[in-house]
């Protein structure tokens, strides 16, 4: 039996009264510990080899969204970053309190920018290396914020790009941000080797297969594919144990519901 439109609309909600706000801070402090709600995925951390490479979002999503992010800006610089992992990103940095960051993928400085504003806006001393082959993008407004450091240099010579000797120095927490998509296996033995340390975090970028293989506006149907995926897979088949994949990020909007399906990684 239906109910006639007078009695729905006299059941709305009129006031908040039948909310316990006192009720929802206190669970939230109770359940809360730095920004990360701890109750919210058991277990948390799984090894990469139980995650597949599926998506709770449809891949018709990824096309409109793709082309939304790369109208995306931050003080006025192009970004290209996508909604949802902006979000994560910043309950990472503040929930692991990096006192370094390394971006391999520098393009106009932004994504640094963006960062090392963050990291300050929590109160952190935090130094961010952004690395590109060409730092001829790299605007004005993100070279002048001293807590980044722009480097040019090859991440297929990345023995030279970070010394070993230079690594081992560097203070952690470590968040180590792969957005350069070049010599993907030699870089995560590298630093696997020589800089990741318990607790540090890996965040593989694009790993989503949908996304459009050319950036900004095209005509091509052309996807980026699971190349990257088969990349990765090759390392983490070496090192069963090391990392974890970090549910709190990769399923927060749903399994996968990133543009780094299964790529935000914690150091065991």
């Amino acid at each position: 039996m239906s109910v006639p439109t007078e009695d729905k609309a006299s059941k709305r909600i009129e006031s908040d009264t039948h909310s316990d706000y006192h009720q929802a801070k206190n669970q939230a402090n109770e359940s809360m510990t730095r920004g990360v709600w701890t109750e919210r995925f058991d277990p948390r951390f799984v090894p990469f080899s139980e995650r597949e490479m599926k998506c709770d979002l449809p891949k018709s999503a990824f096309a409109t969204i793709s082309h939304g992010k790369h109208f995306m800006s931050y003080r006025g610089l192009s970004l290209a970053k996508n909604p949802f992992d902006l979000t994560l990103y910043s309950t990472l940095f503040f929930e692991v309190q990096p006192r370094t960051v390394i971006e391999l993928g520098a393009y106009t400085g932004a994504s640094a920018l963006w960062m090392a504003d963050t990291l300050r806006t929590y109160g952190l001393d935090s130094r961010v290396i952004a690395v590109d082959i060409d730092l001829a993008l790299i605007d004005g407004l993100a070279k002048q914020e001293p807590s980044i450091e722009f480097r040019q240099g090859d991440c297929n010579e990345i023995e030279s790009l970070f010394p070993a000797e230079e690594l081992a120095e560097l203070p952690h927490p470590l968040v180590l941000i792969d957005d350069a998509h070049v010599n993907v296996e030699g870089v995560y033995r590298h630093f696997h080797q020589h800089a990741m340390r318990t607790g540090d975090y890996l965040i593989i970028e694009d790993t989503v297969p949908w996304i459009p293989g050319t950036f900004g506006q095209s005509e091509d149907d052309q996807e980026w594919g699971d190349w990257k995926f088969r990349e990765i897979s090759r390392f983490f088949a070496d090192e069963p144990t090391a990392y974890a994949v970090d549910r709190y990020y990769t399923d927060f909007y749903g399994y996968n519901a990133t543009w780094n399906w299964n790529g935000f990684l914690r150091r065991q």
